[in-house]
């Protein structure tokens, strides 16, 4: 085979694998009623506490108006707070609350734990073959992927 048809089949493998997990972890995700969108908020806010509402919106790719409506959701909800800078009182800064730290953790929990599961499939060498792989990657893909 090929090097494009392996990174074709290796695309088309991790896309089948990301739906399955996607389906095993988001039960915490629907037990809350929480959108996709509102999700990558919470995560974005979870990595980069006190940002004002622009840049989230920035970061996850919506526009000011649906960044707004999605931050006051996220508000009401309580999982999210709204605080003004003290730079510049227009501004106003969002960071998870109590209740926000704990439902994103519960998450990544519910995420981690599917993720185990699938390596249960693989020997104790090509999970060190894999941890090996993604080191590989993340090193590639420069200062952002780091922790």
């Amino acid at each position: 085979m090929t090097r494009e048809g392996t990174v074709a089949e290796i695309l088309d493998l991790q896309g089948r694998l990301m739906r399955v997990s996607m389906r095993r972890h988001s039960r915490t995700l629907i037990h809350e009623s929480i959108t996709p969108v509102q999700f990558q908020l919470l995560m974005c806010l979870h990595g980069s506490p006190g940002m004002p509402t622009s840049e989230a919106g920035d970061a996850t790719g919506l526009r000011p108006n649906i960044a707004t409506g999605v931050v006051q959701r996220l508000v009401e909800r309580g999982w999210v707070a709204r605080e003004p800078s003290l730079e510049d009182g227009r501004v106003r800064l969002l960071s998870l609350t109590d209740d926000g730290v704990a439902l994103v953790g519960q998450a990544v929990d519910d995420a981690e734990r599917v993720f185990v599961e699938h390596l249960d499939a693989l020997s104790d060498e090509q999970v060190e073959q894999l941890r090996g792989i993604l080191a590989t990657i993340v090193a590639d893909a420069g200062p952002d992927a780091a922790r």
